[in-house]
């Protein structure tokens, strides 16, 4: 296996003679020449995915602390990470992954940038730059929430402070500082944005349903079922579902709650499963974050209707709530 520096200059020398400008192909290069392992995505849902991977155990309640105790010791961080969280029951094909990289950066933005850099935490800049920099490339979420004028010294400054001196080190760990610093537009990626809602329209794009044969029995009641489900969303997006939001939602199904700037190897899904009683949590949803399916679960016409409206929508609520994987 070529050295990180090696595999640095290759991504570089490939996108200056190609004059691949756009960070966002830069990043999908640069995944390319510096990810090594297990492959990151599932791109089919029929062949079990193999390889080595840097395997974390991670407390879902203190993540952030328990992923640097983690992340710190990794010998070749450039291994496609394999993320468990404590007492939950999923095989990391991707999904846990993007919500633990959600998650992380959620902490690190409020405790590491939010009102200026801090000082008196700057050793722990160094593990914090590698974990941006493994979200960045192994299909996190962007830490888009540093200072233009921090990100300027990140890249550019000739006496950074020791944060910055650390974040560095941190990036430099996968060879993103590097990368930014022959191609300046590829930090673009990083720059502050304001937070994106979904729209409604956007989230039923990018969910697409798997319909059952027209004119089956099946579909009849597969239409009815999506009909209540674009009603929820609706209400969703109205805000008269509580906290409920539309990026709840995408993070139920995908582990994120933005798309990603290389998007999904398997697009989002939603299959019916049909129900086999009448009990109303029967027609909970569930999901699998590893091939971005919706599980929503259908009625059986003239055995299992739906729930009243508001019940339904109480028993949605309920799951797209829920983070934990392997849990009710």
């Amino acid at each position: 296996m070529s050295t990180i520096a090696d595999s640095v200059k290759q991504c570089i020398d490939y996108c200056h003679e190609r004059n691949i400008q756009d960070p966002v192909e830069i990043l999908r290069v640069a995944q390319k020449f510096i990810v090594t392992g297990r492959q990151l995505e599932v791109t089919d849902p029929s062949v079990c995915l193999e390889g080595e991977t840097n395997y974390i155990l991670v407390n879902r309640q203190d993540v952030l602390k328990s992923a640097m105790e983690e992340i710190n010791p990794l010998v070749n961080p450039r291994l496609t990470l394999e993320v468990s969280f404590y007492g939950e029951i999923a095989t990391d094909y991707g999904g846990p992954r993007r919500e633990f990289f959600r998650l992380c950066l959620h902490e690190i933005k409020a405790k590491y940038f939010e009102g200026g850099l801090k000082d008196h935490l700057c050793d722990d800049y160094s593990v914090i730059g590698l974990i941006m920099a493994l979200s960045i490339l192994q299909n996190g979420t962007i830490p888009r929430f540093m200072s233009p004028d921090d990100l300027q010294d990140l890249l550019h400054s000739d006496s950074p402070s020791k944060c910055i001196q650390n974040l560095r080190t941190g990036f430099a760990k996968l060879g993103l500082y590097e990368i930014g610093k022959a191609l300046p537009s590829f930090f673009n990626l990083l720059h502050q944005s304001p937070a994106v809602l979904l729209s409604r329209r956007k989230l039923i794009h990018i969910l697409v349903p798997s319909f059952s044969e027209d004119g089956s029995n099946a579909r009849y009641d597969e239409n009815l079922t999506y009909q209540c489900f674009l009603k929820y969303l609706q209400a969703a997006a109205s805000g008269i579902r509580g906290s409920i939001t539309l990026n709840h939602l995408l993070q139920f199904v995908t582990g994120t709650d933005e798309e990603p700037p290389l998007g999904f190897c398997l697009p989002p899904k939603i299959t019916f499963p049909s129900v086999d009683d009448a009990n109303r949590w029967s027609f909970i949803p569930s999901a699998n974050t590893c091939s971005n399916t919706l599980h929503l679960p259908r009625c059986v016409s003239g055995r299992f209707p739906l729930p009243q409206e508001n019940a339904l929508f109480d028993i949605y609520d309920v799951a797209f709530a829920n983070a934990y994987f392997g849990k009710a």
